[in-house]
């Protein structure tokens, strides 16, 4: 057990915890959100309905390989048939646990127990603590001491939690950057379209097209067209271009649906789409000012 209550903890961390007077109280208070209290203790206070019932327990969530638990039947009652052995694979159940323990807490205060409340029903408090409340191993460990200095989760549980801790960190890891990812792809995508004469068209639009003619006469003279000046009416700009930054991006809304929107909250594929169609008006536009090219070329031709 020394070398994981090595865990940055001092000698004098461990000095002063372990001269704290053991709780001889069946259940202890370990750790309390939204004003629901989650309990550990050992088999005799899962036992004793009046004081389950002065305590407001609602639920009990039992760790033990004995049968010798009597419960009211208005009592959540979660059984798992476990021995404090360090071979035992109680990481199996960690999973499980702590979704009980998060699920039941949002409406009743709940314990969790096994025989003496040291070894499994803490290790399944860490696992919750480790998930939902953003501890780590150590910081649970001291969190567990300080309420209930005899919590002593044998080698083997240990081990397990520090795996399942890795876990946990590794998961939301995963989750962060794929939600990073997902902002970046929306971040970067650019709008932009080569056109046939060679003239690079973005999202900004074009404002001012001028037309100029260059016609090889026999005299190799060369003369310059001047057509009248077209001007097109300016694209509406991209969100893209108004959110410079993951900052301004909100990533969910109240039903929690996924999406990335502008603080003007509209659909980005509508707003891509609107775009997409201020490019079609365009292309238009041009096509038609080539055609008037087109035909102005031919007329001076025909002159000469």
């Amino acid at each position: 057990m020394s070398k994981w209550l090595d865990v940055s903890l001092t000698c004098t961390q461990i000095n002063f915890k372990c001269q704290q007077p053991l709780s001889r109280s069946p259940m202890d208070s370990v750790f309390e959100i939204e004003g629901k209290k989650l309990y550990l203790g050992n088999i005799n206070a899962a036992n004793d309905q009046k004081y389950l019932k002065n305590h407001n327990i609602g639920a009990v969530l039992s760790i033990i390989d004995t049968s010798e638990i009597k419960l009211d039947r208005s009592i959540i009652h979660l059984w798992i048939a476990a021995e404090d052995r360090e071979d035992v694979q109680i990481k199996m159940y960690f999973e499980q646990a702590a979704n009980f323990i998060r699920d039941n807490l949002q409406h009743t205060n709940v314990l969790v127990h096994c025989y003496a409340g040291i070894s499994r029903s803490s290790s399944l408090i860490i696992a919750y603590l480790i998930k939902y409340a953003g501890f780590s191993l150590k910081d649970s460990i001291i969190k567990l001491k300080s309420q209930r200095p005899q919590v002593d989760p044998n080698d083997g549980f240990m081990e397990q939690l520090q795996q399942f801790e890795d876990k946990v960190k590794n998961s939301k890891q995963t989750k962060n950057q794929s939600q990073t990812k997902s902002v970046s792809k929306f971040l970067n995508l650019s709008i932009e379209k080569n056109n046939n004469n060679g003239c690079q068209q973005n999202n900004i639009g074009i404002q001012n097209f001028n037309i100029e003619s260059r016609l090889n006469t026999c005299s190799n003279k060369k003369e310059k067209l001047n057509l009248s000046n077209f001007t097109l009416q300016k694209t509406k700009t991209s969100f893209l271009d108004k959110t410079q930054s993951p900052n301004n991006l909100s990533t969910s809304d109240i039903k929690r649906k996924t999406f990335i929107s502008n603080n003007f909250y509209e659909d980005p594929i509508k707003q891509y789409q609107k775009i997409k169609n201020s490019q079609n008006l365009l292309n238009q536009q041009i096509l038609g000012i080539k055609n008037t090219y087109n035909q102005h070329g031919r007329f001076h031709s025909m002159n000469y």
